[in-house]
């Protein structure tokens, strides 16, 4: 057994290693990593590590920890954008050790081992832990929450639940306990529910940070409670809406190639039902439920439940080979799409590239995965896949993000820019592109849609002159850099007749001097 199990460890810090390969090669993805970059930035450049703020206004779309995690990265490494996706490596990397203990406690160190290489291989945990977004720390807290339950050990679980709260919201309170309370129930033991304790350390999270922000923001309870929680969840106010089913491709694309093991081996959990499996099946099912009944739907709100798919992949005894014959399928699927492939001229290359690099990879895993017996081998030949996404996909990802991001053109702008220049957006803002140039955008906007923050858009009236960044009308004059939308005939036609000159272009923006 000492073999098996230390391959499985050596494999383990070769996938985690690989999460972290060319962390920072790809541009800032706009809109959600260019913004959440720059509210890092922001809070690195001022340290004030109590309000989150976006081209200098409150950003209250979402609450303080993994800006704080970033702008912390920044001020040891910089405003880098390795730095910036730093923290969701880490939270990964902290959720997989949760995965790994508690793996360990209740059955054994080699289902532990393969837990953790499981959920650090699945392609949605991989994209989500090297993305500028929440939900990687809260997936952390909320795991955390959800083992400590088990356990018995609730006043831990309370403490992750309130640094859940402060990292995305009140959905860190409902995910854990959807999955605790019919357990407890089942299990007859309510007490592991609940402490004084817990609550009290609860509290004491939350709390302070919330009295801070409303000092300055009176309404931002209202805010958070009414606005990005009740209508999230409820209603279709903020346009995120999808079918009932639409988690399910997230799920099993998302899962690949360990969604096959756990399905195969349905019957066999059923069979041998043990408490731990039991709770790993509600872990699932529930947190699936709840998202697909809300008015709310994003491919990431699903990342909660990989780790209890991983957790039923590490008690499997079949279905290995059935992954093996997906990877197969899906190897000749990638080594045959470069000629049908249908997109831009500056993307079609790398695409192609990345195709075949990972269809030889995919295919290869799938076979070796087809052919071998011993255990340890197969769980390395199907990870194999995934660990090397982050390499063989790098030149269509920089593609990608070339064109999704302002990182050229900043580039473009920044020789046109002196300490003493004015960038001014006409109708147009990326968080990138502040990100990349360092300097605050004055941005001339009817409604401030451009900076796809709820709270902003709502208190559009109160940031609209004054002291804020935001502007109802335009000023042609001084030393200013205009930044337009590409497609923004009207504005571009007005710079012009003024007598600006063109200083920049990409594919959404161009910039008058």
């Amino acid at each position: 057994m000492a073999r098996p199990r230390s391959n499985l460890l050596a494999w383990l810090f070769i996938v985690a290693s690989a999460l972290v390969a060319n962390l920072g090669s790809t541009p800032l993805y706009d809109a959600d990593e260019g913004r959440n970059a720059e509210v890092g930035r922001e809070m690195a450049a001022t340290n004030d590590y109590v309000m989150p703020r976006i081209d200098g206004m409150p950003y209250l779309d979402k609450p303080i920890v993994y800006f704080a995690a970033e702008a912390a990265a920044m001020e040891v490494l910089g405003p880098t954008e390795f730095a910036a996706r730093l923290p969701a490596v880490l939270f990964t990397l902290a959720t997989a050790l949760v995965v790994w203990w508690f793996a360990k406690r209740v059955w054994d160190e080699e289902s532990a081992l393969v837990a953790a290489i499981a959920y650090l291989t699945m392609p949605l945990v991989l994209a989500f832990a090297r993305t500028v977004i929440f939900d990687s720390a809260l997936t952390f807290f909320m795991v955390v929450a959800i083992v400590a339950f088990f356990v018995e050990k609730p006043t831990l679980a309370w403490a992750a639940v309130g640094f859940g709260v402060i990292t995305k919201g009140p959905v860190a309170i409902a995910v854990p306990l959807l999955v605790a309370i019919p357990f407890a129930i089942k299990q007859k033991k309510f007490r592991s529910l609940f402490s004084w304790w817990g609550l009290v350390a609860f509290v004491a999270i939350i709390a302070p940070w919330v009295w801070a922000v409303s000092q300055v923001v009176p309404d931002f309870l209202h805010y958070v409670l009414v606005t990005e929680t009740a209508q999230r969840l409820a209603t279709k106010a903020l346009k995120r809406t999808g079918p009932p089913w639409y988690f399910i491709p997230y799920v099993i694309g998302g899962a690949l190639p360990w969604i096959i093991v756990a399905i195969a081996n349905a019957k066999e959990f059923r069979r041998k039902l043990d408490p731990a499996t039991l709770y790993a099946i509600l872990w699932i099912l529930i947190p699936f439920i709840f998202f697909s009944i809300s008015q709310s739907k994003r491919p990431q709100y699903i990342l909660p439940v990989m780790p209890a798919i991983a957790l039923l992949v590490a008690r499997a005894t079949k279905g290995f080979r059935d992954a093996a014959i997906a990877w197969i399928v899906l190897g000749v699927a990638l080594l045959v799409a470069p000629p049908f492939l249908k997109m831009r001229p500056e993307l079609l290359d790398a695409a192609k590239s990345s195709a075949l690099a990972l269809g030889i990879v995919v295919l290869a895993g799938g076979i070796v995965a087809l052919l071998v017996k011993r255990r340890e081998v197969l769980i390395i030949a199907l990870s194999m896949p995934v660990v090397a996404i982050p390499i063989l996909a790098d030149p269509i990802m920089k593609a990608i993000g070339e064109r999704r991001s302002a990182h050229a053109f900043a580039a473009q702008v920044r020789p046109h820019v002196t300490p003493s220049t004015e960038i001014v957006g006409i109708e147009a803002y990326t968080g990138s592109l502040q990100f990349y140039l360092q300097k605050p955008i004055i941005v001339v906007t009817p409604d401030a849609e451009e900076f796809t923050s709820n709270y902003i858009i709502r208190h559009y009236a109160q940031f609209a002159g004054g002291q804020w960044a935001v502007r109802r009308s335009l000023t042609l004059d001084g030393d200013r850099v205009y930044v337009v939308r590409n497609d923004d005939r009207a504005n571009r036609v007005l710079l012009e007749s003024r007598g600006k000159h063109l200083i920049a272009s990409a594919a959404h923006f161009v910039a008058y001097k």
